[in-house]
């Protein structure tokens, strides 16, 4: 149950963060769903202590490169999320590119890596959805 809710509070939180909201707001639900998705890592760190164990055939390896590509793509996210939120550090460059250009960037790849992710894991999802029931 408790693993459920902080998914659909996961998905409500990012959904919350593409509508055009406050700043102040924004940056705090952000730093809710930093929290949220801890937990979630947290709830699956089954899945991370199996990495290096058995064989991975093409399906594993895809889920695998999905997997990752959420996790940077959201610590990218939140790293130039933090520093663009700051006063110092907003119009702080890399290669060139301002670090909100960067935050704008790394969420929607991330937001493609969730769409995938979820695809990945849909049958856990509809099972976890169908307990509720």
């Amino acid at each position: 149950m408790k693993k459920i809710a902080v998914d659909i509070l996961m998905g409500v939180t990012i959904i919350l963060e593409f509508v055009s909201l406050p700043i102040l707001l924004h940056e705090i639900l952000g730093i809710g769903l930093i929290f949220l998705v801890i937990l979630h890592i947290n709830f699956n760190k089954k899945y991370f202590k199996s990495i290096f164990k058995g064989k991975y055939d093409l399906k594993r390896t895809v889920d695998l490169f999905i997997h990752f590509g959420l996790l940077f793509s959201l610590a990218a996210t939140i790293i130039t999320g933090i520093c663009s939120s700051r006063k110092s550090l907003k119009n702080t460059t890399i290669f060139g590119y301002k670090m909100s250009h960067i935050h704008k960037g790394s969420s929607v790849i991330s937001l493609v890596f969730l769409g995938l992710h979820l695809f990945t894991t849909r049958k856990k999802l509809f099972r976890a959805l169908k307990k509720l029931n």
